[in-house]
């Protein structure tokens, strides 16, 4: 009898080894993917010069193409409040002004972006009880944009 309870305390341990190692390798897929799709936007958003409706566009069909997806509810994060966030694509994005740039003039000014997204682990349970919405996102600025106008033409 004792044989075969120190059988299974040993199995319990390498049943658990197993989960670990398992979800280690998952967290490390979907955290890869979500640092690819945030340094495409990043890429897309510079070439377009800006989030415009070409850029979105763009951004739409790559996402699409990394077959990236994030439920809604990882996008509702207090950190996100200044952040225009494109739940059907699973990516936040916010335009801010270069702090030495005179926004109201009409000469160049510059603009830079910072873009979210969110590694997906979905563990119905766990994500029941514990919300991993901030611990779990992939923030980049963009380079500065520069251009003509004045700041509040700019399109996030």
């Amino acid at each position: 009898m004792r044989d075969a309870l120190g059988g299974l305390f040993s199995l319990q341990i390498i049943l658990a080894f197993v989960l670990l190692i398992n979800g280690y390798l998952a967290y490390s897929v979907n955290y890869t993917r979500a640092f690819r799709v945030k340094n495409g936007i990043i890429n897309i958003l510079e070439q377009y010069e800006g989030h415009t409706e070409e850029a979105k566009d763009q951004i739409a069909e790559y996402v699409q193409d990394m077959k990236y997806h994030v439920p809604a509810t990882m996008m509702n994060s207090n950190s996100l409040r200044d952040f225009t966030c494109v739940q059907s694509k699973g990516y936040c994005v916010k335009a801010t002004a270069v702090a030495d740039s005179d926004v109201t003039s009409d000469e160049y000014r510059g603009t830079y972006y910072t873009v979210v997204t969110f590694v997906n682990i979905d563990i119905p349970i766990l994500n029941k009880f514990i919300q991993l919405g901030d611990f779990l996102q992939v923030k980049g600025e963009s380079k500065t944009i520069y251009s003509t106008g004045t700041y509040s033409e700019v399109e996030v």
